[in-house]
């Protein structure tokens, strides 16, 4: 079993990913446990991410961190990126001076009919340029397709 994906600069907020799991063994949709941690207060869910199948209009979680990586040098308003059933989003903004403020928000699991489920969010400050990059790259690893 892999390790989990974790983000936790030397002090602030700290955010986990565990190993994705194949939900269907086909390889088009997984899983995965995520959890947020910040002073006391502690979330987590289980999102759906994508798999072989991105739809036109869906970016995967590793693209969405690899653009803004790319985009160092800054861009107006907010970029957001969002799981499948909208547990897991990601929202980032540049403050035009080299750091990335990544919001996190994670949200309980299920259908919301009635707009009542909960959610809890951090922001973390990187900087746009090395920390953008490596976060980029230890995403899309820990993202990448494993042999069946």
């Amino acid at each position: 079993m892999s390790e989990p994906f974790v983000l936790a600069p030397p002090s602030g907020p700290r955010w986990v990913i565990h190993p994705l799991e194949d939900l269907y063994g086909d390889g088009y949709v997984y899983a995965a446990a995520t959890e947020l941690h910040d002073d006391d207060m502690k979330a987590s869910t289980v999102a759906k991410f994508e798999g072989l199948f991105v739809g036109q209009h869906h970016v995967n979680m590793a693209k969405f961190v690899e653009a803004l990586a790319a985009g160092w040098s800054g861009w107006d308003g907010v970029r957001r990126w969002w799981s499948l059933e909208e547990e897991l989003e990601l929202d980032a903004r540049h403050d035009g001076r080299g750091y990335v403020s990544l919001g996190v928000t994670l949200r309980a699991s299920g259908l919301d009919l009635d707009d009542t489920r909960w959610s809890a969010r951090t922001v973390f400050k990187l900087e746009a340029g090395e920390e953008m990059t490596r976060l980029a790259a230890d995403l899309t690893y820990f993202l990448r397709p494993q042999p069946g």
